[in-house]
């Protein structure tokens, strides 16, 4: 890898394929050394056809995330609201393609091991390294609930993780934390897509959080005519499908 390096980071796409074109449209411009997809990149009922086809194209180093996982979870352990969503994805997309992601690496080593890039934590996509979820809103978690999920070798600088769906920069014993903000289903009131820009300038590290505008009226038009999950539509606050587990997990 050059000293010199630009990172483009997505996550959490969800399926939706509006949200997506304009997150990548907005990558291309930057022209990143290298993409990374930290996962859960069909879940959801925007056009999941259309974002696996959007993500298979970007040649992105990938990693697993939990709604990955449930891609192929047997039926009998998902809430009857999940096992819908699962019936339909299996109808749309093919059957060696959900088993790809399902069984993607949970964490991905780039630049001469400097970066660490995961779903939740590096030990696991279930769980989330920076923030919490108390039941009715996000904290941040303190240093010693980090350190306790971090566990990373001693020449990692920088460790990306999504799952949460909140955007976060935290400096933990010198290393860069950076939780991505996700490409589908926000929650903090700004429908915009979002993807990240980690940039290696003379040795230093910087982050940009990016926001992009997209489509959302027809994001939800798309999950009204389509998806199996209408009662979950949120038309207020695209894009529109509910990604909260029933236990609180993203």
């Amino acid at each position: 890898m050059p000293s010199d390096l630009s990172i483009a980071i997505l996550t959490d796409a969800h399926g939706n394929a509006f949200a997506l074109e304009a997150v990548i449209q907005d990558i291309r411009h930057h022209a990143p050394d290298v993409i990374v997809n930290l996962g859960d990149q069909v879940w959801g009922q925007a056009d999941p056809v259309g974002a696996l086809m959007l993500q298979r194209a970007l040649g992105a180093v990938e990693v697993r995330g939990n709604n990955d996982e449930r891609l192929v979870t047997p039926t009998a352990e998902l809430h009857p609201q999940l096992a819908r969503l699962q019936a339909w994805l299996a109808e749309q997309l093919p059957r060696a393609e959900l088993e790809r992601i399902a069984t993607l690496p949970t964490t991905a080593s780039l630049a001469d091991g400097a970066v660490l890039a995961a779903h939740g934590t590096p030990a696991t996509p279930w769980d989330s390294l920076l923030l919490s979820w108390d039941g009715s809103g996000y904290i941040r978690r303190p240093e010693h609930e980090i350190r306790e999920r971090l566990n990373v070798a001693a020449a990692t600088e920088v460790v990306l993780v999504g799952h949460m769906h909140r955007e976060d920069v935290r400096i933990v014993d010198g290393c860069l934390l950076v939780s991505v903000g996700p490409v589908s289903s926000q929650g903090d009131g700004d429908p915009r897509a979002r993807w990240a820009l980690l940039t290696r300038r003379g040795g230093r590290w910087q982050m940009e959080a990016r926001r992009v505008e997209y489509d959302w009226d027809a994001a939800a038009s798309w999950e009204r005519e389509h998806g199996p999950l209408e009662d979950k539509v949120n038309h207020v606050c695209p894009p529109n499908l509910e990604m909260r587990d029933f236990d609180g997990r993203a």
